[in-house]
């Protein structure tokens, strides 16, 4: 009887673990390569969200830097614009900046033209070289901050302007009051007021003999101020303001052939109702005159206000598009409001 041969099937067994242990092997290395490959994919996912973090980061740190040089270099500008404490970015539109700084003339209508001039344009000539230097900032960010630049000297002249303009505002309401208080004395008598409102009525209004009666001509002037009280009121007051301002009620008159004819058409018991016509002119084209005084630096305004949040929100956008994040919805702004 022999031992050393292998029992029927024993072969047959070998076999299949010898198969067993090669599967395993095979098995053991794939894991292995499975594994280092997630390592060095995650290692390369985190290098690579590490780099778009940093470039992100960079475009916030730059907005950063030019929000907190406007706020400091800008902010003194406004500041010393509006005579007090501000911050320009709750405003909402320019009407807003135009009754702030007008507001503040008011506070100091003798010396805002020089104060203009002399402490506020200093401050924004320093601010125009301050943002102009802001560092390091993404090309991203680059138009933006080239717009809000370009807005600078605009709004620098239209200051200027303004406060040049303003000198004049004195003469304006001197012939305002001068047309109050000569028509308050107009009257059929041919007194220095009467004589003098009369003549400054033929100035004012050149096809006066074609109104029959004190209601057309009221209306008249109610048409043409309603339509363009500035272009009006600024002719009158250039052409026929002297007729009016200092009248000598003590003077002998020299009134001309067509005062009866005038004083019988447009006297009143009391004149109200053409002095108010004419206050209404005075009002309306005050307050269209002082919206054009203003132009030039509100659009200007305008546009820096623009830019300003431009350059914010292409850096949001920026960083939400590199680092793949969606951005908060903005919240609706009441009917009316600017964007």
């Amino acid at each position: 009887m022999s031992f050393g041969a292998a029992p029927p099937g024993m072969d047959e067994y070998q076999r299949l673990m010898a198969e067993r242990a090669a599967a395993a092997k095979r098995k053991r290395n794939l894991f292995g390569l499975i594994a280092v490959a997630v390592v060095g994919g995650g290692l390369f996912l985190f290098q690579k969200n590490a780099a778009k973090n940093k470039q992100a980061q960079a475009i916030l740190d730059a907005a950063g830097r030019f929000a907190e040089r406007d706020k400091t270099e800008m902010g003194a500008f406004w500041n010393c614009a509006m005579s007090s404490e501000v911050d320009v970015g709750m405003f909402n539109s320019a009407d807003q900046i135009q009754q702030r700084i007008e507001s503040a003339y008011f506070t100091q209508q003798k010396t805002y033209s020089e104060h203009l001039t002399t402490e506020c344009v200093p401050k924004l000539e320093g601010a125009k070289s301050a943002m102009a230097a802001v560092p390091d900032l993404p090309d991203v960010l680059k138009p933006s901050l080239d717009k809000y630049l370009a807005a600078l000297p605009r709004m620098q002249s239209g200051l200027e302007s303004y406060a040049e303009k303003l000198k004049s505002r004195g003469a304006v309401k001197d012939v305002d009051g001068a047309i109050q208080e000569v028509g308050g004395g107009f009257t059929a008598d041919p007194t220095a007021e009467s004589v003098a409102f009369a003549k400054f009525l033929v100035c004012a209004v050149p096809d006066l003999e074609k109104k029959k009666d004190v209601q057309a001509l009221l209306e008249n002037l109610a048409d043409t101020c309603k339509k363009d009280a500035v272009t009006f009121m600024t002719k009158v007051r250039t052409d026929c303001g002297s007729l009016v301002t200092g009248v000598d009620k003590d003077s002998k008159p020299s009134p001309d052939k067509s005062f009866k004819a005038i004083s019988k058409k447009f006297v009143e018991e009391d004149n109200s109702r053409l002095l108010q016509a004419w206050e209404f002119c005075g009002k309306r084209s005050r307050k269209g005159k002082k919206q054009l005084d203003l132009e030039d630096f509100l659009l200007a305004s305008s546009d820096y206000m623009e830019a300003r949040g431009e350059l914010v929100k292409t850096a949001r956008e920026e960083v939400a598009r590199i680092t793949g994040q969606q951005l908060p919805k903005e919240k609706e702004k009441p009917a009316g409001e600017a964007p």
